[in-house]
């Protein structure tokens, strides 16, 4: 039970971030509360992570898994080099703090696509922060920066440039049966 908690958990922060691009805040629903939106994960669906090696360490909170990590459920896939799941002992259970994914960060979801070389989820704060050379597409739009962070609660997406970098969009017009340019 402690152990597929974990792992339902880990999927969550990608699950959560549609917030990044308009297009996906409709889609927006909590795994933890058994929710998703159309086509997502599910908690009532099987997640299942490969990986070449798990490590539990019980005394100080943390499963590792190491070596091509890829964490699947419903239509979401997790791809990493190595994730690590913090979390608290309750009386009722395991409660996961944080979650960290690093190298190689890639998350896919149908024709969204998000990478990075880090991804860390807040779950008190309900906070997600890529780092990396972050980038996420839905289709061919796409949005890329120096850090990218999604509030969840509050709705919001922050896309910060650095010193070197600056933060990028590009959007691609969308055909829509009506007149063409040019035309009444």
């Amino acid at each position: 039970m402690r152990s597929r908690f974990l792992l339902l958990a880990m999927a969550l922060f990608v699950w959560l971030l549609p917030l990044l691009i308009p297009g996906w805040a409709a889609e927006k629903k909590s795994l933890l509360s058994g929710r998703a939106g159309k086509g997502g994960a599910s908690s009532a669906q099987p997640l299942r992570i490969t990986s070449h090696q798990l490590e539990a360490d019980h005394k100080n909170q943390v499963i590792t898994f190491r070596g091509k990590v890829i964490a699947r459920q419903g239509d979401l896939t997790i791809h990493a080099d190595r994730a690590r799941v913090f979390y608290e002992k309750k009386e009722a259970g395991n409660e996961v703090r944080e979650i960290v994914a690093e190298g190689n960060v890639k998350i896919h979801q149908e024709d969204r696509v998000a990478t990075g070389q880090k991804a860390i989820f807040f779950n008190g704060e309900q906070k997600i922060i890529l780092t990396g050379e972050p980038r996420v597409w839905q289709g061919k739009d796409m949005v890329s920066g120096e850090k990218i962070t999604v509030l969840l609660e509050e709705d919001k997406s922050l896309v910060e440039g650095g010193p070197d970098r600056r933060v990028e969009v590009i959007l691609y017009p969308r055909e829509e049966g009506g007149p063409k340019k040019g035309r009444p």
